[in-house]
């Protein structure tokens, strides 16, 4: 039988090497340098599982605190899962995800985000969920709109403008909570960025010195290259500066093309895109999610619900149930829901189950609860 347990400060190199020979190729960063917090060995959160004291499987686990208006929700990140060639098909990874869906548990996490939609994970009761379109930014589309702002300053970052970034990356209604110290080192690791060959590029858009809008932009190698499109890995601030920060990269950077994912509740930033759009696709991969505790969920985000309905919020309350459903209690009816169920109710904008549509109406607008974009600079 495996041993699985948390990877000791040791065995950190041994987890990268696995990690590297799995997920990169020649001429990328070690996974080490994209996602440090992965192998953090002062959060210490991933598991290894091992065999004759070799390190057969590995899962990185990264703990996050999501804001959602004035709620902060406490979730686990998970990433980085693989096994060496020689010990698949033993089971191991399915082992290993239960050790770490109890240990995210126990952390008094309520929310597991998967970087991925395995079969493994869905066995496991995690679920697809959310949706985001991808905007396609190109010369002939932006034309001369790609300006900044009238008064305005369009402009790369300087080392100086570290206060300005945090102070708007806080200000998101929805988003990973981070520190000054954290976003630098995000901005420094590229983890998304790595994965497609893209490389960070900062934009600043200020106004009498006052910072508007800030655009992370991943560039790839050759930006001509219409085959590989530019990406918007995250922005912070006022939408419309932020929209035309993205237009200017196209010929600051000399871009065939730039994709830009929304999520749905970023309705501010699509309206200032749309007319610089191109062409508008679903993304092909929804974010994946296994609801750990919901009761502890809802408790967690009841200053959001109270803020966005509060006369709703009152009426509105979770009981779990040992299969990871729950029985929601609104107003004095009750309908059983299963896990799936329960994750596209909470968080699916478009959901696929008829009975949601009665609740959503009585609920008065307080759901979907809108969750942060993972495809940025918490990628995990």
């Amino acid at each position: 039988m495996a041993d699985i347990r948390l990877i000791r400060p040791e065995e950190r190199e041994e987890a990268i090497r696995l990690s590297d020979r799995t997920f990169r190729s020649p001429g990328q960063s070690s996974m080490g340098q994209a996602f440090p917090d992965v192998f953090s060995m002062e959060l210490r959160q991933s598991y290894g599982a091992f065999e004759e004291g070799r390190l057969a499987a590995f899962m990185g686990l990264v703990p996050a605190v999501l804001r959602i208006g004035s709620a902060s929700v406490h979730a686990m990140l998970l990433g980085s899962v693989c096994t060496a060639e020689e010990y698949r098909g033993r089971g191991l990874a399915a082992e290993l995800l239960n050790k770490v869906i109890a240990h995210s548990d126990e952390a008094g996490a309520t929310l597991l985000l998967v970087s991925g939609g395995r079969g493994l994970y869905q066995r496991a009761g995690c679920y697809p969920f959310g949706r985001s379109d991808i905007l396609e930014l190109t010369p002939e589309s932006v034309g001369a709109g790609g300006k900044c702002p009238d008064g305005a300053v369009c402009r790369e970052f300087s080392p100086e403008d570290w206060f300005h970034l945090q102070r708007l990356a806080s200000a998101r209604k929805v988003r990973f909570d981070a520190s000054l110290a954290d976003l630098a080192r995000l901005i420094r690791s590229e983890a998304w960025a790595s994965i497609v060959g893209l490389r960070h590029r900062v934009l600043l858009a200020e106004r009498g010195g006052l910072p508007l809008a800030f655009a992370v932009i991943g560039i790839p190698d050759d930006p001509a290259d219409p085959e590989k499109p530019a990406r918007l890995i995250e922005w912070a601030g006022d939408a419309e500066a932020a929209s035309m920060l993205i237009a200017e990269s196209i010929g600051r950077y000399g871009l065939s093309r730039i994709a830009v994912p929304v999520p749905w509740h970023e309705r501010e930033l699509a309206a200032a895109l749309l007319p610089l759009t191109d062409r508008s696709n679903p993304e092909a991969d929804r974010h994946t999610v296994k609801i750990l505790n919901s009761e502890r969920l809802l408790g967690q985000l009841t200053p959001y619900l109270m803020e966005t309905q509060e006369q709703y919020a009152f009426d509105f309350s979770l009981k779990g149930r040992t299969d990871g459903g729950a029985i929601l209690y609104l107003g004095g009816r009750t309908a059983e829901l299963h896990a799936e169920e329960l994750v596209s109710l909470l968080f699916d904008p478009d959901s696929a189950f008829p009975l949601h549509a009665d609740f959503r109406r009585e609920l008065g607008g307080l759901l979907p609860v809108p969750l942060p974009y993972e495809k940025g600079l918490h990628y995990v």
